[in-house]
């Protein structure tokens, strides 16, 4: 690496270092603004707190605290699948497609600190449709398709090193895979990528597809090892089956309501179990147990709506045989994905009124041990103070596919998830709530009402979706620079990881301080404004001491949970962030 680009790179940290550290405006009005030259189609937030935003003559990357553009690279109308970060890396991964229907591919790696060009290649054959790090191997895994516009086509494989670029690996799925429009891609034209499919994903030498059946790679070579083809797509919904699951020397799957056990090193179906009537969206291994989570609310990207699948429930099934050991059925109108508490044999899961806790064990037996009614200590009305919600509504699940007349209904829970301090987290679109299991009962809670602007909760439920990602980036990030440092080092890029791992441990010591919030859009009133707005909650504490208007009667946001700063483009014309401490 030459002096020039290390001198810019460690001028550019230093400069971002220095606008962090003046801390955030202490008042409720915009931090800043930043009308851009050309239609803003989509922003994203970075590990490091920047934002990325997505124009239709290129990508800019913005100090989040003083609004200044750090950097920005031309590109022609790049579309946010085509940009993106490696977490725990400070590597940003922009493919450019020329041409329509069976593209040509530059894939550029970006230092996301000052957008230098890290390394690039020109042998990707079409359209990105896939991009998984493999952090132990120093590798990045790029998947594509000759046709981006086509819904069934045979993708290609392509692994580079993720450090220098070079390639090392190139291989292809023999059968073809359904693929599933991108959301918000285009305009004019329905792009296709595999999102739809639970990600590939990679163990200690090996590579996995589950968008086509089971196919097992060689993660050293790229050989296809052997396939298992079965269907897998459940209509125009996304996400329907669960991850496959790894364990010892078989791999568990799931598709269109059966579970398989497919052995490792050969590829032999060992068994398949009986189809349970729906999508079996979750699995967990649990000693000789397989528990799997029976319906969900998923993505119809052909109606762009969230709908409800049924049946709803639990199952346990054993993995040497894969018959049926247990069902609880008695989910109503809505479920959320399944948290198990080991040290108390207990699985939290909830419905559209009740947090249900079942008694497990090594034989998977299920029985209901409590169910807690859903309900609301603090609840917030147009009384209140300054910023709280105007009145006590519901959206609700329901909503997003409800008919003319038909009325709102309840908020039911999307997501549980377990904190440190022991207590479990529940989130609907417009309620949260924390529940302690040992006592069972609920520590605090809260809820909002929806606030009235178009397709909020298509975007509430994306977020939803993300609920734990910050965190969980950090992690990464830390964890990977301290088993890496040495592999960047021999390719002569130890400056740049080393400046990303100080840059994020800086940010992520901010979550110690200022706890974890989520946000939640409702209606919110300032002095005498009212209109569309976020409240922050602790998870903590259940205290909503963060607020702001957003003054957009269409928002399209993001929120920075970690520093309290939210990010709202305005008739895809003008960026504008505000503080919410």
């Amino acid at each position: 690496m030459n002096s020039s680009f290390l001198s810019k790179t460690l001028l550019s940290l230093c400069a971002i270092l220095l606008l962090f550290s003046s801390g955030l405006a202490s008042n409720t009005n915009t931090m800043w603004s930043h009308k851009a030259g050309s239609d803003i189609n989509w922003q994203q937030l970075t590990d490091l707190g920047t934002l990325l935003v997505g124009t239709d003559d290129g990508v800019s990357c913005f100090d989040p605290e003083s609004g200044k553009v750090l950097w920005k690279r031309d590109y022609k109308k790049p579309s946010e699948s085509q940009v993106q970060e490696i977490h725990g890396t400070p590597i940003l991964l922009v493919s450019e497609n020329s041409g329509w229907g069976q593209p040509k591919t530059k894939l550029t790696a970006l230092n996301l600190i000052d957008g230098t060009t890290l390394w690039e290649s020109e042998k990707i054959k079409g359209a990105t449709v896939n991009v998984l790090p493999v952090y132990p191997k120093n590798m990045v895994i790029v998947t594509t398709v000759q046709n981006a516009s086509a819904n069934k086509d045979k993708p290609d494989i392509i692994a580079f090193d993720m450090v220098d670029g070079s390639v090392l690996w190139e291989s292809e799925l023999p059968d073809k895979v359904d693929l599933h429009a991108v959301e918000n891609a285009g305009k004019y034209f329905v792009k296709f990528d595999l999102s739809g499919h639970q990600a590939p994903f990679a163990d200690e030498d090996s590579l996995y597809y589950t968008c086509a059946g089971l196919h097992r790679f060689d993660l050293k070579t790229g050989k296809l090892l052997w396939g298992v083809p079965y269907d897998v797509t459940e209509g125009k919904i996304k996400q329907g089956n669960a991850q496959a699951v790894v364990d010892g020397e078989l791999v568990y799957t799931s598709a269109k309501g059966q579970l398989r056990a497919i052995d490792k090193n050969t590829g032999t179906v060992k068994w398949t179990s009986k189809d349970f009537g729906g999508a079996v969206a979750e699995l967990v291994v649990r000693g000789n147990v397989i528990y799997g989570r029976l319906g969900g609310n998923f993505y119809d990207w052909s109606k762009r709506e969230w709908q409800l699948k049924k049946p709803l429930g639990v199952v346990t099934v054993n993995k040497q045989s894969g018959s049926a050991i247990a069902m609880y059925d008695k989910m109503k109108e809505s479920v959320t994905n399944m948290a198990i508490i080991d040290d108390q044999k207990s699985l939290l899961i909830a419905d559209a009124d009740n947090l249900i806790g079942l008694t497990i064990d090594d034989a998977g037996s299920l029985r209901e041990s409590f169910k807690v009614k859903l309900e609301f200590k603090k609840k917030i009305g147009a009384m209140d103070v300054a910023g709280t919600a105007l009145k006590i509504g519901f959206g609700g699940i329901g909503a997003l596919a409800k008919k003319k007349g038909q009325d709102d209904g309840d908020d039911h829970p999307v997501a549980i998830s377990l904190r440190e301090n022991g207590t479990a987290v529940v989130r609907g679109k417009q309620h949260v709530l924390a529940f302690d299991p040992r006592s069972k009962t609920i520590a605090w809670s809260v809820k909002y009402e929806a606030p009235g602007v178009p397709g909020w909760q298509k975007a509430v439920m994306f977020g939803l979706t993300a609920f734990s990602y910050a965190m969980n980036t950090g992690i990464a990030a830390n964890s990977y620079y301290g088993t890496s440092e040495n592999y960047w080092a021999n390719k002569n890029r130890v400056n740049a990881i080393r400046d990303y791992s100080a840059f994020v441990s800086k940010r992520y010591q901010a979550t110690k301080a200022t706890g974890k919030y989520v946000y939640i859009l409702t209606n919110v009133q300032e002095g005498k404004e009212k209109g569309a707005g976020l409240i922050g909650v602790n998870l903590d504490t259940g205290e909503t001491n963060r607020q702001v208007m957003l003054k957009d009667k269409t928002p399209d946001y993001k929120v920075d949970e970690i520093m309290g700063r939210v990010f709202n483009i305005r008739d895809n014309k003008e960026i504008v962030a505000y503080p919410v401490q």
